[in-house]
């Protein structure tokens, strides 16, 4: 039987040369991966902006309280002047019933009138309010 030499230069050249190929698509698989996901993090942080000055969360609080609530608003801004207050339950728009942070912010992407009646649940009262809207692309 004939013995087959190894050349284990070529071999290692190989075997380095794979582990290259690895690196590189393991690399440009999670570069893609980050891109994907800052692209949906871009896109949650943009539904919870929906409202000017105002940003919204979807609650996961039991017991039939509303199902999106304010976590955060400027503090001289309008809602702050129209009395809105963090912890505030959105509970429509324009009289539509909301209960999702995608309902509204599917709503408001369709519905782009400059003022919205902001339907508001507070210590188990409700209220309407005015808020102007900025025009698009500002």
């Amino acid at each position: 039987m004939a013995k087959r030499s190894i050349d284990r230069n070529a071999t290692g050249l190989l075997l380095a040369a794979l582990a290259l190929c690895a690196l590189v698509m393991s690399s440009a698989f999670f570069l893609h991966l980050r891109r994907a996901t800052d692209g949906h993090f871009e896109a949650a942080a943009a539904k919870a902006r929906a409202l000017p000055g105002i940003t919204l969360t979807d609650s996961n609080l039991p017991g039939g309280n509303p199902g999106v609530i304010v976590t955060s608003m400027e503090t001289d801004g309008q809602a702050a002047r129209l009395g809105i207050s963090v912890g505030d339950g959105v509970v429509s728009l324009n009289g539509t019933p909301i209960s999702s942070l995608d309902q509204a912010s599917s709503y408001l992407l369709h519905h782009p009138q400059p003022k919205i009646a902001l339907g508001l649940k507070h210590a188990d009262q409700t209220r309407v309010v005015m808020l102007d809207r900025p025009e698009r692309g500002q």
